[in-house]
């Protein structure tokens, strides 16, 4: 088993026993706690907010927009969150593959470095528990232009006064091109079908967060992508496989300016490692 896989189960389980300690009212009152103001460091918490970011891999831009509240007893908040990873598509990028010549396969275009993201999430302020659908969308060098999309639960696990725990488990699904006429140019256009279900997935991530003073947070987040059917996730794509990254580690520093407006220095394994700053204020 892979070490990152490890560390997610570990830390889950160790929450999990943590919190076992506690109470159930107290574990309750943490949670409504939690909730029940705008808290820019939980990355459950649901507010309308705009933020902007830019590092290694360029500018990013993201944004909460709030549908329901935690109003009149209702103890429910649901959102959506969209982002867009480098927006003016900065960067080395890689080459794409454009089709079969006659002395192999040709790469004359260049995959994108952007990328998109759509999700909507519901909790609830007195359980912690809640679920949500996670869409990305992004350039694949050989399939053009994948999406993965998945749902599944979330929850909220008060390990300590100053430590959270959110483990989140997704299942779901790859959906890449239809390439075929770039594999066979002599395949007749009916033949395709526009989009293939290349994948089914399963994504397990935990958040953590560590509470440092009334303004300072560290809050990490790891994540493990495993495929459950079809094409492998991580197999290259010459032995069939999708090629993209089975796991990956952030760890984000928080600065809480006031009640609406924080800072944030973050460091991702991603993209053979990066970092950026990030500006966020809330509605």
């Amino acid at each position: 088993m892979k070490t990152q896989q490890i560390l997610i189960w570990a830390l889950t389980f160790g929450a999990a026993m943590a919190s076992g300690s506690l109470s159930a009212e107290e574990v309750k009152n943490a949670i409504s706690s939690e909730k029940s103001n705008i808290d820019m460091s939980d990355p459950t918490d649901v507010y309308t907010y705009l933020g902007a970011s830019y590092g290694s891999e360029g500018m990013n831009i993201k944004g909460q927009l709030m549908l329901s509240g935690d109003t009149a007893g209702h103890g429910q908040k649901s959102g959506i969150i969209f982002e867009m990873r480098n927006v003016f598509n900065e960067g080395d990028k890689d080459p794409q593959f454009t089709g079969i010549g006659s002395t192999g396969a040709t790469f004359n275009d260049e995959a994108d470095n952007s990328s998109y993201r759509l999700r909507y999430g519901t909790i609830n302020t007195t359980t912690g528990v809640g679920w949500s659908i996670d869409a990305v969308l992004a350039d694949h060098p050989f399939f053009g232009d994948v999406a993965v999309v998945q749902a599944g639960p979330v929850m909220t696990i008060p390990v300590a006064k100053n430590f959270y725990v959110w483990p989140i488990l997704y299942a779901g699904l790859v959906l890449t091109d239809d390439n075929i006429q770039d594999l066979n140019p002599l395949a007749p256009a009916e033949l395709s079908s526009g989009v293939d279900i290349a994948s089914t997935v399963l994504t397990m991530t935990v958040y953590a967060r560590y509470t440092i003073s009334e303004h300072w947070w560290i809050l990490a987040n790891t994540s493990y992508t495993s495929d459950i059917g079809g094409k492998s996730w991580d197999d290259d794509v010459s032995t069939g496989g999708l090629q993209l990254e089975s796991s990956t580690t952030e760890l984000s520093l928080g600065y809480q300016k006031n009640q609406k407006q924080n800072v944030r220095l973050y460091a991702s394994t991603a993209d053979d490692d990066s970092f950026w700053v990030e500006y966020n204020h809330a509605f």
